[in-house]
């Protein structure tokens, strides 16, 4: 979930019931509270959820994750993605999170790297650029499924 996104994000997260990480780590995670990208389990039905969706879709909040992994192996993988290296090793942030980033950049990937970016991941949800429709990206061994799914 990527606070950098809306005001509301972070208050929310604070009085989610729901259990929910920062990606950054010690002082970094404190400076950056209020834009920092968040782990945050879900279950249908869960208030937090609603609202996210309810004032969220279509606004590029957050990518959802299938997983069986906990959710501190789910923060340890992800915190591995969070910085990427071009050809000179000048690092960047990588906004995996963002799901306008992750419905461009996973058709792209050859199997090695949906390896590295899936990890424990079992399939990514995004928004689809028409929000009346979701995208579901899952690994099959060495080839990635795209469905775009209509929501109405």
């Amino acid at each position: 979930m990527d606070a950098a996104r809306s005001d509301s994000i972070y208050p929310e997260i604070l009085g989610a019931i729901v259990p929910s990480v920062c990606l950054h780590r010690g002082k970094m995670a404190e400076e950056l509270a209020w834009v920092a990208p968040y782990l945050v389990r879900l279950q249908a039905q869960d208030p937090f959820l609603l609202w996210l969706l309810e004032a969220g879709w279509g606004k590029s909040r957050a990518a959802f994750v299938r997983s069986s992994a906990t959710l501190n192996e789910l923060k340890r993988h992800f915190r591995t993605c969070l910085t990427v290296y071009d050809e000179e090793g000048k690092s960047y942030f990588f906004r995996f999170y963002d799901p306008r980033v992750m419905r461009t950049y996973l058709p792209t990937c050859n199997a090695a790297e949906i390896k590295t970016v899936y990890g424990p991941v079992e399939s990514f949800i995004v928004e689809d650029g028409d929000p009346s429709k979701l995208l579901h990206f899952s690994w099959a061994g060495e080839k990635l499924q795209k469905e775009k799914i209509s929501l109405t």
